[in-house]
């Protein structure tokens, strides 16, 4: 078929029948790399195309629970066991499963905080995440920002929270406390 449109592109010109195949085959060609860049751009909502709805839900119980250690009923894992298991080989969550029986046996862990990030744009209000990362982005050096009292002002989750702490840690613009239990970031740079 590649060699027909090879022709048809340079026969276009030439030929008033070829030029609607010649629109037909850029029309391809442009949805091709719509797709590819797309893919570029959310790679995490092409690894499955149930994937964005999973996240979702996820996102729901960690709202809800306000916790990163989920548990779902059997039903979810059996419908979403394939964007699960793809989810756990790229490390964007951890099965907590039980030898020689069902998978997720008890529940996952969102192990990610690109991932949490991901399901916030998907799922969270744009205007809370703004203002989160303004005031972790405003941070200065030698200052504490306590998650609990970020998540009371914003209304955001602690996970989500704790999750912008560790990504600003990563690119070494702070520091996250290391004491058990503690959610608190304290500005580098």
């Amino acid at each position: 078929m590649d060699w027909l449109m090879s022709i048809v592109r340079i026969a276009g010109a030439s030929f008033p029948g070829a030029s609607s195949l010649v629109q037909l085959q850029a029309e391809i060609d442009s949805k091709a790399l719509l797709e590819r860049i797309s893919k570029l751009e959310d790679p995490i909502s092409s690894l499955h195309e149930l994937v964005p709805e999973v996240s979702r839900l996820i996102y729901d119980g960690i709202k809800s629970s306000n916790s990163k250690e989920l548990k779902f009923d059997d039903s979810f894992y059996e419908k979403y066991s394939q964007p699960l298991a793809i989810l756990e080989s790229q490390g964007f969550i951890k099965g907590n499963h039980a030898a020689m029986s069902k998978s997720f046996a008890a529940g996952i862990t969102v192990t990610d905080p690109s991932f949490i990030m991901y399901m916030c744009a998907l799922a969270e209000n744009k205007q809370k995440m703004e203002s989160l990362i303004k005031i972790v982005d405003d941070c200065s050096k030698r200052n504490w920002l306590n998650g609990k009292q970020l998540q009371e002002l914003l209304g955001l989750p602690l996970p989500v929270i704790q999750a912008v702490f560790e990504i600003y840690e990563a690119k070494g613009y702070g520091q996250c406390s290391k004491e058990i239990g503690s959610h608190k970031y304290m500005g580098k740079v």
